[in-house]
């Protein structure tokens, strides 16, 4: 079994519902593992509807989009054409203490995406690549950089 195929099978309720689509890089994974579990440990016995309706990459570093119950948060990235970019987040549900809890959790998980390579998990930043972001150590970096064009 991979490691996301026992992630699914540890929590999963996680994985059930809809999804968008659930793309995984390695040296991500113990951080959306650690993610799985502090939020299991938030629901408790009431798992409350929660599932990840998208996990992919997204200018360099990971996004986790899910569900609890019938709610979910806004979250709108765009790029301020100088070669940065920026989110917005609201809050999932207004007033409901364990979802913000889940909210801290998930951005924490997110933040720590810019720092960790994705292949390897070793330190790394966030750097373009022929108009990409990655975030990849020297080890996995590409072997030819080309800048952004708002780079140059």
């Amino acid at each position: 079994m991979t490691p996301v195929e026992q992630l699914q099978a540890r929590f999963a309720y996680m994985f059930q519902g809809e999804s968008i689509s659930l793309e995984f890089h390695e040296g991500w994974l113990p951080i959306f593992r650690e993610a799985c579990e502090q939020i299991d440990d938030v629901l408790g016995e009431n798992k409350r509807g929660f599932h990840w309706v998208q996990v992919k990459e997204k200018y360099g570093s990971a996004r986790f989009y899910y569900h609890l119950g019938t709610s979910r948060r806004l979250v709108v990235d765009f790029v301020d054409g100088q070669g940065g970019h920026a989110l917005i987040k609201t809050r999932t549900k207004e007033g409901d203490s364990a979802a913000d809890r889940i909210d801290a959790i998930v951005d924490h998980a997110e933040a720590r995406t810019y720092t960790t390579c994705m292949v390897c998990g070793a330190a790394a930043q966030t750097e373009p690549y022929d108009g990409y972001y990655l975030t990849v150590c020297a080890a996995h970096a590409p072997a030819r950089r080309f800048r952004c064009p708002e780079e140059l």
